[in-house]
C-alpha cells in the first residue's frame, strides 16, 4: 500500500482556514474531478454538505428533491471529492482542529432501504472516481492519491474509504465508524434502523449525517428530520434543510422541463403521484391535521394580508392558550368578515370567514405579569368574545380576565378534555376545509417570528381518531408545541355563535334630524356590511 509521505507536505502556517472560501473551493474541486458542473440548486446543497463536514459539527442535514433532479449525483460527486482532498487539507492546515479527524482518511457510509438502492450512489461514486478527469487529478503532483484494488469498497491510499450497506430492518448492519453518513431514499428507511443502527456509527467522530429523498404518504424519520430542520432554518442563521421541487429544477434543465409537461399530461398536476414525486409534497391527510398545500391555499384566499396590531372597529374574537410547563401563553385575535358572506351548500345558510389579525406570545408561566400584558393586548381590539383555556392554572387567569372585562367582553372558560378538544378541532377543521379561515401572508408578515412559529406548529399538528373523538396534538418530539394551534382553535370557537351584528334604529338624531340614527346593538338584524356599520 502506497502512503503519502508526511515529510513532503509542508503545513501552511500563518494561513487562515476560511470556512466559507474553503467550502466553495472544495465543491469546485469535486466538480472538476468528476468532470461536471452543478446546477445552482445542486451547488447550494453541495456547499451545505461540505461546510458541515469541514466544521465537523455533527449536523443532520435534510434534502427533499423532486425525482430525477440530481440528488444522487450531487452526493456521489461530493463524497468522492472530500475523500480525496480532506486528508491533504488536514495536513496543510494542521492548525485548524476540526479537520484533523480526517488526517488519516475520510470514512463514508452510504445507506438505502435495500442493498440495490445503496449501490446506486456507491456505483456513481465508483464510476466518477475512476473517470479520466479523476485519474488525471489523482495522479497529479499536487494530489498524488491512488486507488486501492479492493472489492466491495472504494478505498484510497490516503486512508479514505466508502462502503454501501442496506438499511433494511431485517439486515444485519455491521458496526462501522464513519465520518460522513449518506441515507438515500430516506423516506423509505425504517426509523428504528436509522436511529438505533445508523446514527451511532457517527458518534465517536461527530459525523455529518445527510438524509436525502422524495416525498411520500407516510410518516418517517426523514419527515421528522425535515420538520426539525425547517424549524431550525427559521430560528438559526443557517440552512440545514434543502428543498427543490420540479419548478426549481426545470429552470436549468430544458429536457427535464419537457418531461415534466408529459408527466403532467399522464398523471395530472393534482394527482398524488405527481405532487409527491415532483412537487415535494408529503400527502399525509390521514395523519396530519393541516397539509402545507392547504395552508398555502388559505394564504391565497386574500393575498398579502398584513398583520393588524390594533383595530377598534369591526367584530373580533380571541382565543387564549395558557402556558403549561415549557409552553408559551399564546393569544390569537381573529376578525369575522361580515362583508363577504360565504354560502354553505351543506347547511343551506350563510357563513362568515374569519381573518387572523395578530398573535401575542408570552414566555413562561408567571401568570401575574402575563395578566397585564394580555388585557393590554386585548384592549387594542373591538373584542366581543374570548375563549380561554381554563385547564389547570388557566382557571385562575380566566377568572381574572372575566372580572376585568365584566360587561364589556364575553369571556368563556373552556376546559380541555378529550371531548371538548375534539369539538374544538372539529369546528376548526370545518372552517379550514370550507376555506373560511384567512391567514395573513404578506412579505412583512413572513418576517415575524410569531408567524413562522404559527405556521410550523400548524403544519406539525397530528391527528388521530379515538372512537368518535378527533385527537389533535403536536408530535411527541423535542421542541414541538401546539400553543398557536390551540389558541387559534379557541378563537374560532369563540366566533362560532357570533351572529351578524344587529342595529337599533331610533327615530331621532340630534345631529341630523332628517336622517335615521343608527347605533350598534343586538335587537334587530340588519343586513349591513362592516363598512356601513363601522366605517
Amino acid at each position: 500500500m502506497r502512503t503519502i509521505k508526511e515529510k513532503d507536505i509542508q503545513p501552511l502556517t500563518g494561513v487562515e482556514f476560511d470556512v466559507e472560501e474553503m467550502t466553495k473551493n472544495i465543491v469546485t474541486f469535486s466538480e472538476k474531478m468528476a468532470g461536471i458542473e452543478f446546477f445552482p440548486y445542486q451547488r447550494e446543497y453541495a456547499e451545505g454538505i461540505v461546510k458541515s463536514v469541514i466544521q465537523n459539527d455533527g449536523e443532520e442535514l435534510t434534502a427533499l428533491f423532486a425525482r430525477q433532479s440530481g440528488k444522487t449525483e450531487t452526493n456521489a460527486v461530493i463524497a468522492d471529492g472530500i475523500m480525496v482532498i480532506l486528508p491533504l487539507l488536514a495536513k496543510l492546515f494542521s492548525h485548524y482542529e476540526p479537520i484533523q479527524i480526517y488526517r488519516n482518511g475520510v470514512r463514508v457510509g452510504v445507506f438505502a432501504p435495500s442493498g440495490r438502492q445503496a449501490q446506486t450512489t456507491y456505483g456513481r461514486m465508483d464510476t466518477r472516481i475512476r473517470s479520466r478527469n479523476a485519474k488525471m487529478i489523482l495522479n497529479s503532483n499536487d494530489i498524488d492519491v491512488g486507488l486501492e484494488d479492493l472489492t466491495r469498497v472504494i478505498a484510497l491510499d490516503n486512508g479514505s474509504i466508502a462502503i454501501s450497506l442496506s438499511a433494511n430492518k431485517n439486515a444485519q448492519i455491521e458496526s462501522e465508524t464513519l465520518h460522513f453518513i449518506i441515507v438515500e431514499e430516506a423516506q423509505d428507511v425504517d426509523s428504528m434502523v436509522v436511529r438505533k443502527s445508523i446514527h451511532p456509527m457517527g458518534a465517536s467522530t461527530n459525523a455529518t449525517v445527510i438524509k436525502v429523498g422524495t416525498a411520500n404518504n407516510v410518516k418517517s424519520d426523514f419527515l421528522d428530520a425535515i420538520r426539525r430542520n425547517r424549524r431550525r432554518n427559521e430560528e438559526e442563521n443557517r440552512q440545514l434543510h434543502f428543498e427543490y421541487d420540479y419548478k426549481e429544477v426545470q429552470k436549468y434543465n430544458d429536457r427535464y422541463r419537457k418531461y415534466i409537461k408529459q408527466e403532467i399530461r399522464r398523471l395530472g398536476k393534482n394527482s398524488d403521484e405527481f405532487r409527491m414525486a415532483y412537487g415535494c409534497e408529503f400527502i399525509l391527510e390521514r395523519g396530519m391535521f393541516l397539509t402545507e398545500s392547504k395552508f398555502n391555499e388559505l394564504c391565497e384566499i386574500e393575498r398579502n394580508l398584513p398583520l393588524v396590531h390594533e383595530r377598534k372597529r369591526g367584530v373580533q374574537t380571541a382565543g387564549i392558550d395558557i402556558a403549561k410547563k415549557s409552553d408559551s401563553t399564546v393569544i390569537t385575535v381573529t376578525e369575522i368578515d361580515y362583508d363577504n358572506p360565504v354560502y354553505d351548500d351543506i347547511e343551506g345558510v350563510e357563513r362568515y370567514r374569519k381573518r387572523i389579525l395578530d398573535w401575542l406570545e408570552l414566555k413562561g408561566d408567571d401568570y401575574n405579569s402575563q395578566f397585564y400584558q394580555i388585557v393590554e393586548f386585548l384592549e387594542k381590539f373591538n373584542i366581543s368574545t374570548v375563549y380561554i383555556d381554563s385547564t389547570g392554572g388557566g382557571e385562575i387567569m380566566s377568572d381574572r380576565i372575566k372580572g376585568y372585562f365584566d360587561g364589556r367582553i364575553d369571556v368563556v372558560s373552556y376546559t380541555f378534555s378529550r371531548k371538548s378538544k375534539s369539538k374544538m378541532y372539529k369546528h376548526l377543521n370545518q372552517e379550514i376545509h370550507a376555506n373560511r379561515l384567512l391567514i395573513p401572508s404578506g412579505s412583512r408578515v413572513t418576517r415575524y417570528k410569531k408567524y413562522r412559529k404559527f405556521k410550523q406548529q400548524m403544519l406539525d399538528l397530528e391527528k388521530d381518531w379515538k372512537g368518535q373523538y378527533l385527537i389533535v396534538s403536536h408530535p411527541m418530539k423535542k421542541d414541538a408545541h401546539d400553543d398557536y394551534a390551540d389558541s387559534l382553535a379557541l378563537a374560532i370557537m369563540a366566533s362560532k355563535n357570533e351572529a351578524m351584528p344587529e342595529l337599533e334604529v331610533q327615530d331621532y338624531n340630534p345631529f341630523f334630524e332628517d336622517k335615521g340614527y343608527r347605533s350598534y346593538g343586538k335587537k334587530k338584524k340588519a343586513g349591513r356590511t362592516n363598512s356601513e356599520l363601522f366605517g
